[in-house]
Protein backbone atom coordinates (compact mmCIF):
# COMPACT_ATOMS: atom_id res chain seq x y z
CA UNK A 1 0.00 0.00 0.00
CA UNK A 2 1.32 3.36 -1.12
CA UNK A 3 1.32 5.86 1.88
CA UNK A 4 0.79 9.67 1.37
CA UNK A 5 3.24 12.05 2.48
CA UNK A 6 1.54 14.83 1.89
CA UNK A 7 3.32 18.31 2.77
CA UNK A 8 0.72 20.92 1.87
CA UNK A 9 0.99 23.11 5.20
CA UNK A 10 -1.67 22.57 7.87
CA UNK A 11 0.45 24.07 10.60
CA UNK A 12 -0.10 27.40 12.63
CA UNK A 13 2.96 29.64 12.51
CA UNK A 14 4.14 30.96 16.27
CA UNK A 15 6.82 33.29 17.62
CA UNK A 16 8.33 32.33 20.88
CA UNK A 17 9.14 35.08 22.85
CA UNK A 18 13.12 34.92 24.33
CA UNK A 19 14.20 36.92 28.05
CA UNK A 20 16.47 39.59 27.79
CA UNK A 21 18.97 37.19 29.41
CA UNK A 22 19.14 35.42 25.98
CA UNK A 23 20.44 37.97 23.94
CA UNK A 24 18.72 38.53 21.24
CA UNK A 25 15.08 39.91 21.69
CA UNK A 26 14.28 38.18 18.10
CA UNK A 27 11.40 35.40 18.64
CA UNK A 28 11.91 32.30 17.60
CA UNK A 29 9.90 30.92 14.49
CA UNK A 30 8.28 28.09 14.23
CA UNK A 31 4.92 25.91 13.29
CA UNK A 32 2.45 23.82 15.52
CA UNK A 33 -0.20 21.58 14.86
CA UNK A 34 -3.00 20.59 17.34
CA UNK A 35 -4.12 22.66 20.69
CA UNK A 36 -2.94 22.49 23.61
CA UNK A 37 -6.03 22.64 25.32
CA UNK A 38 -7.44 19.48 23.66
CA UNK A 39 -4.26 17.49 24.24
CA UNK A 40 -3.32 14.64 26.07
CA UNK A 41 0.42 15.22 25.52
CA UNK A 42 3.00 17.30 24.21
CA UNK A 43 6.00 16.69 21.37
CA UNK A 44 8.33 19.34 21.32
CA UNK A 45 10.11 18.73 17.39
CA UNK A 46 13.41 19.76 16.73
CA UNK A 47 14.77 19.44 13.07
CA UNK A 48 17.90 18.53 11.89
CA UNK A 49 20.94 20.16 9.68
CA UNK A 50 19.59 21.42 6.76
CA UNK A 51 15.82 21.51 7.62
CA UNK A 52 13.05 23.73 9.39
CA UNK A 53 10.22 23.15 11.02
CA UNK A 54 7.86 22.51 8.21
CA UNK A 55 9.82 19.17 7.49
CA UNK A 56 7.47 18.09 10.65
CA UNK A 57 4.10 18.48 8.42
CA UNK A 58 3.64 14.71 8.07
CA UNK A 59 4.38 14.00 11.55
CA UNK A 60 2.71 16.92 12.99
CA UNK A 61 -0.64 16.18 11.63
CA UNK A 62 -0.44 12.59 12.35
CA UNK A 63 0.29 13.86 16.37
CA UNK A 64 -2.80 16.35 16.23
CA UNK A 65 -5.05 13.32 15.02
CA UNK A 66 -3.78 10.87 18.08
CA UNK A 67 -4.32 14.33 20.32
CA UNK A 68 -0.91 15.13 20.60
CA UNK A 69 -0.08 19.40 20.62
CA UNK A 70 3.04 19.30 18.16
CA UNK A 71 5.47 21.94 18.65
CA UNK A 72 8.75 21.98 15.56
CA UNK A 73 10.55 25.71 16.51
CA UNK A 74 13.21 26.52 13.75
CA UNK A 75 16.93 26.74 14.76
CA UNK A 76 18.72 29.93 14.43
CA UNK A 77 20.49 29.81 10.82
CA UNK A 78 17.29 28.07 9.71
CA UNK A 79 14.00 28.15 8.11
CA UNK A 80 12.71 31.84 9.14
CA UNK A 81 16.01 32.53 11.16
CA UNK A 82 18.29 32.03 8.26
CA UNK A 83 19.04 35.56 8.59
CA UNK A 84 20.26 35.42 12.32
CA UNK A 85 23.49 35.73 13.40
CA UNK A 86 24.79 32.20 14.39
CA UNK A 87 27.88 32.12 16.99
CA UNK A 88 27.48 28.80 18.67
CA UNK A 89 25.95 25.63 19.40
CA UNK A 90 25.04 26.56 22.91
CA UNK A 91 22.27 29.07 20.61
CA UNK A 92 20.54 25.79 19.61
CA UNK A 93 20.44 24.26 22.99
CA UNK A 94 19.61 27.51 24.68
CA UNK A 95 16.42 27.90 22.35
CA UNK A 96 15.23 24.33 22.66
CA UNK A 97 15.26 25.20 26.77
CA UNK A 98 13.40 28.09 25.50
CA UNK A 99 10.58 26.30 23.18
CA UNK A 100 10.60 23.66 25.91
CA UNK A 101 9.25 26.07 28.90
CA UNK A 102 6.82 27.66 26.10
CA UNK A 103 5.34 24.33 25.57
CA UNK A 104 5.37 23.26 30.01
CA UNK A 105 3.15 26.55 29.59
CA UNK A 106 0.85 25.92 27.33
CA UNK A 107 -0.15 22.29 28.53
CA UNK A 108 0.60 22.66 32.34
CA UNK A 109 0.93 19.48 34.24
CA UNK A 110 0.29 17.08 30.98
CA UNK A 111 3.48 15.20 29.56
CA UNK A 112 5.55 16.81 27.34
CA UNK A 113 8.14 14.60 25.30
CA UNK A 114 11.01 16.20 23.78
CA UNK A 115 11.78 14.30 20.02
CA UNK A 116 14.87 15.30 17.62
CA UNK A 117 15.18 14.49 14.40
CA UNK A 118 19.27 13.77 12.90
CA UNK A 119 21.08 16.62 14.16
CA UNK A 120 17.85 17.61 16.24
CA UNK A 121 18.27 14.40 18.11
CA UNK A 122 22.02 15.31 18.97
CA UNK A 123 20.70 18.58 20.33
CA UNK A 124 17.97 16.77 22.19
CA UNK A 125 19.71 14.87 23.77
CA UNK A 126 22.23 17.13 24.70
CA UNK A 127 19.67 18.78 26.76
CA UNK A 128 17.43 16.25 28.40
CA UNK A 129 19.30 16.87 31.41
CA UNK A 130 18.25 20.81 31.71
CA UNK A 131 15.05 20.25 30.84
CA UNK A 132 13.74 16.67 32.16
CA UNK A 133 11.21 16.19 29.30
CA UNK A 134 8.57 13.42 30.15
CA UNK A 135 10.23 11.37 27.39
CA UNK A 136 13.14 11.27 24.51
CA UNK A 137 12.76 10.61 21.06
CA UNK A 138 15.79 10.00 18.77
CA UNK A 139 14.70 9.78 15.18
CA UNK A 140 18.11 8.95 13.00
CA UNK A 141 20.35 10.42 15.54
CA UNK A 142 22.91 12.57 14.04
CA UNK A 143 25.50 11.60 16.86
CA UNK A 144 27.91 10.90 14.30
CA UNK A 145 27.70 11.60 10.24
CA UNK A 146 28.06 8.48 8.02
CA UNK A 147 31.80 8.13 7.23
CA UNK A 148 31.32 7.28 3.76
CA UNK A 149 29.70 10.38 3.41
CA UNK A 150 31.05 12.84 5.80
CA UNK A 151 34.56 11.63 4.94
CA UNK A 152 37.93 12.52 6.15
CA UNK A 153 38.01 15.09 3.42
CA UNK A 154 35.03 16.98 3.90
CA UNK A 155 35.97 16.93 7.58
CA UNK A 156 39.50 18.24 7.12
CA UNK A 157 38.21 20.82 4.33
CA UNK A 158 35.00 22.32 6.91
CA UNK A 159 37.16 22.53 9.88
CA UNK A 160 40.30 24.00 7.98
CA UNK A 161 37.88 26.85 6.60
CA UNK A 162 36.33 26.91 9.66
CA UNK A 163 39.63 28.26 11.21
CA UNK A 164 40.65 30.26 8.19
CA UNK A 165 37.30 31.53 6.87
CA UNK A 166 34.43 31.14 9.06
CA UNK A 167 31.68 32.73 7.48
CA UNK A 168 32.48 31.03 3.62
CA UNK A 169 29.38 28.16 2.81
CA UNK A 170 30.56 24.57 2.94
CA UNK A 171 28.02 22.40 0.79
CA UNK A 172 26.91 19.79 2.67
CA UNK A 173 27.99 16.03 1.07
CA UNK A 174 24.27 14.90 -0.12
CA UNK A 175 21.59 16.05 -1.23
CA UNK A 176 17.63 15.02 -1.19
CA UNK A 177 17.98 11.58 -2.98
CA UNK A 178 20.21 10.50 0.31
CA UNK A 179 18.10 11.60 2.32
CA UNK A 180 14.19 10.04 1.23
CA UNK A 181 13.49 7.04 -1.20
CA UNK A 182 10.22 9.14 -2.06
CA UNK A 183 10.05 10.58 -5.23
CA UNK A 184 7.87 13.28 -4.72
CA UNK A 185 9.59 14.53 -1.32
CA UNK A 186 12.76 14.80 -3.43
CA UNK A 187 10.85 17.29 -5.31
CA UNK A 188 9.15 18.79 -2.58
CA UNK A 189 12.63 19.28 -0.89
CA UNK A 190 14.05 20.60 -4.19
CA UNK A 191 11.38 23.14 -4.33
CA UNK A 192 11.52 24.24 -0.86
CA UNK A 193 12.56 27.83 -0.65
CA UNK A 194 13.51 27.27 3.15
CA UNK A 195 15.63 24.55 3.37
CA UNK A 196 19.82 25.42 3.36
CA UNK A 197 22.29 22.99 2.09
CA UNK A 198 25.27 25.26 2.25
CA UNK A 199 26.38 26.48 5.97
CA UNK A 200 28.73 28.50 7.12
CA UNK A 201 32.09 26.35 7.80
CA UNK A 202 31.78 27.96 11.95
CA UNK A 203 28.54 26.62 11.76
CA UNK A 204 29.40 22.68 10.67
CA UNK A 205 32.76 23.30 13.12
CA UNK A 206 30.08 24.08 15.92
CA UNK A 207 28.38 21.16 15.01
CA UNK A 208 31.52 18.59 14.98
CA UNK A 209 32.26 19.99 18.71
CA UNK A 210 28.71 19.03 19.68
CA UNK A 211 28.94 15.76 18.17
CA UNK A 212 32.16 15.30 20.34
CA UNK A 213 30.83 16.70 23.43
CA UNK A 214 27.51 13.94 23.03
CA UNK A 215 29.73 11.03 22.33
CA UNK A 216 32.09 11.99 25.24
CA UNK A 217 30.34 13.16 27.84
CA UNK A 218 26.39 12.40 27.72
CA UNK A 219 25.82 9.44 29.47
CA UNK A 220 22.31 9.28 31.01
CA UNK A 221 18.68 10.38 30.05
CA UNK A 222 16.61 11.55 32.89
CA UNK A 223 13.31 9.78 31.03
CA UNK A 224 12.39 7.04 29.37
CA UNK A 225 14.19 7.11 25.68
CA UNK A 226 12.91 5.84 22.34
CA UNK A 227 15.44 5.63 19.37
CA UNK A 228 14.09 4.78 15.97
CA UNK A 229 16.86 4.79 12.99
CA UNK A 230 16.87 3.61 9.36
CA UNK A 231 18.09 0.44 7.83
CA UNK A 232 19.24 2.07 4.73
CA UNK A 233 21.08 5.08 6.29
CA UNK A 234 23.46 6.78 4.00
CA UNK A 235 23.40 10.50 6.09
CA UNK A 236 24.45 9.31 9.92
CA UNK A 237 26.61 6.51 11.79
CA UNK A 238 24.39 3.63 13.25
CA UNK A 239 27.15 2.10 14.51
CA UNK A 240 28.03 5.14 16.75
CA UNK A 241 24.18 5.75 17.06
CA UNK A 242 23.95 2.29 18.62
CA UNK A 243 27.26 2.61 20.90
CA UNK A 244 25.72 6.13 22.50
CA UNK A 245 22.09 4.16 23.12
CA UNK A 246 23.45 1.08 24.22
CA UNK A 247 26.10 2.98 27.39
CA UNK A 248 22.96 5.88 28.08
CA UNK A 249 21.43 5.17 31.60
CA UNK A 250 18.06 5.80 31.55
CA UNK A 251 14.59 4.69 33.34
CA UNK A 252 13.78 3.02 30.75
CA UNK A 253 15.23 2.25 27.22
CA UNK A 254 14.04 1.08 23.77
CA UNK A 255 14.64 1.00 20.04
CA UNK A 256 13.29 -0.01 16.49
CA UNK A 257 15.25 -0.21 13.13
CA UNK A 258 12.89 0.03 10.03
CA UNK A 259 15.01 -1.91 7.84
CA UNK A 260 13.76 -1.03 4.58
CA UNK A 261 13.79 2.75 5.54
CA UNK A 262 15.73 5.74 4.26
CA UNK A 263 17.55 8.56 6.35
CA UNK A 264 14.66 11.18 7.65
CA UNK A 265 11.65 9.03 8.59
CA UNK A 266 9.30 11.86 9.01
CA UNK A 267 9.71 11.87 4.61
CA UNK A 268 9.47 7.70 4.58
CA UNK A 269 6.63 5.75 4.20
CA UNK A 270 6.59 4.10 7.39
CA UNK A 271 5.97 7.69 8.77
CA UNK A 272 2.19 5.55 10.00
CA UNK A 273 3.93 2.96 11.42
CA UNK A 274 6.26 5.41 12.99
CA UNK A 275 3.32 7.78 14.59
CA UNK A 276 1.67 4.52 15.95
CA UNK A 277 4.76 3.67 17.57
CA UNK A 278 5.38 6.60 19.13
CA UNK A 279 1.93 7.11 20.22
CA UNK A 280 1.95 3.73 21.79
CA UNK A 281 5.28 4.44 23.19
CA UNK A 282 4.21 7.88 24.79
CA UNK A 283 1.19 6.17 26.50
CA UNK A 284 2.79 3.01 28.06
CA UNK A 285 5.55 5.37 29.48
CA UNK A 286 2.83 8.49 30.47
CA UNK A 287 3.73 8.93 34.02
CA UNK A 288 -0.04 8.96 34.48
CA UNK A 289 -0.29 5.87 32.36
CA UNK A 290 -2.42 7.43 29.75
CA UNK A 291 -5.03 5.33 27.37
CA UNK A 292 -6.60 6.90 24.56
CA UNK A 293 -10.10 6.95 24.55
Amino acid sequence: MTTDINLTPTASTIEIARGDGEGSATPITGRTWGTASECRAAALLIHGLGAHSGWFEALGRRLKVRRMFAVAPDHVGFGKRRKETFSSFHQWLDDTVTAYNYVREKVGDKPVYLMGNSMGALVALKVANRIKPDGLVLFSPGFDGNPQTFDLLFRIHSVWTAMVSPETEVALPYAPDQVTRDVGVRKWIDADAERRFKLPAKMLFELLMLSQDVQNRVKSAPCPVLMLTAGNEKIVNNKVNDAVFERLNAPSKQKHVFKDAWHDLMFDPVIDELADRVNNWTTETSPEKLILT
